[in-house]
């Protein structure tokens, strides 16, 4: 199991704009970490350098995995994530897009299994068989949910995952991540909202460059 993203004297740059320069920080399972800072500051950017989805310009981000090192291949597969960028099938049903994207992860759903997932995120089992296109964002963000708690995978990495959802669905993102923690994954999370930082054991604030 992932228990530790270590980075070492990391720095990037976009062009001639400096994101971060020789940044050193620890990120542990067990626990939320809740990124902060204002927008542009680099928030998302950090997510997907922790995610190896992007790589530094210098320094090391490494994962270990029971506390050995374990390369980017077999790290992507223990990452699930909630992202403004993360696109759903619109021509799928929300079922279809459950179904696809656990079985990029090997994860087969048996019928109950995946009533109780709808049931969890607060999306009507009568929703699973209507075509994503027509969702609400809301709705959306309910299914991205349920595709993150379906993978069930040691990393969460969560940006602005309240966004578009009341505060029934607010209060349950809030839940799952500190359900998530207890039981040991390392969930990262981008935030500019009060109660989801305040639900973070560990808080980094980025500054403006």
């Amino acid at each position: 199991m992932i228990n530790k993203i270590i980075f070492d004297k990391v720095s990037l740059n976009f062009g001639t704009f400096t994101i971060f320069d020789n940044l050193s920080v620890e990120f542990r399972a067990g626990q939320i970490t809740g990124i902060i800072g204002a927008n542009g500051v680099g928030k998302s950017t950090l997510l997907k350098l922790a995610g190896q989805f992007i790589q530094p310009d210098s320094g090391l981000v490494t994962a270990f995995d029971d506390d050995k090192v374990i390369n980017r291949i077999a790290f992507r597969q223990k990452i699930a994530a909630i992202t403004p960028s993360m696109s759903l099938y619109s021509q799928l049903t929300a079922l279809e897009n459950l179904k696809f994207f656990t079985k990029m992860r090997d994860k087969k759903l048996i019928d109950n299994e995946i009533d109780k997932l709808f049931n969890r995120v607060n999306l009507n089992i009568e929703n699973k068989n209507k075509i994503v296109g027509n969702f609400s964002t809301g709705m959306k963000q309910r299914l991205k949910l349920a595709i993150l708690l379906a993978v069930d995978s040691d990393v969460w990495i969560l940006d602005e995952p309240g966004s578009n959802l009341d505060e029934c669905g607010k209060h349950l993102v809030l839940n799952e991540m500190k359900n998530a923690a207890q039981n040991g994954k390392l969930v990262l999370l981008a935030t500019n909202d009060n109660d989801e930082a305040e639900a973070a054991n560990e808080l980094i604030s980025l500054p403006i460059n």
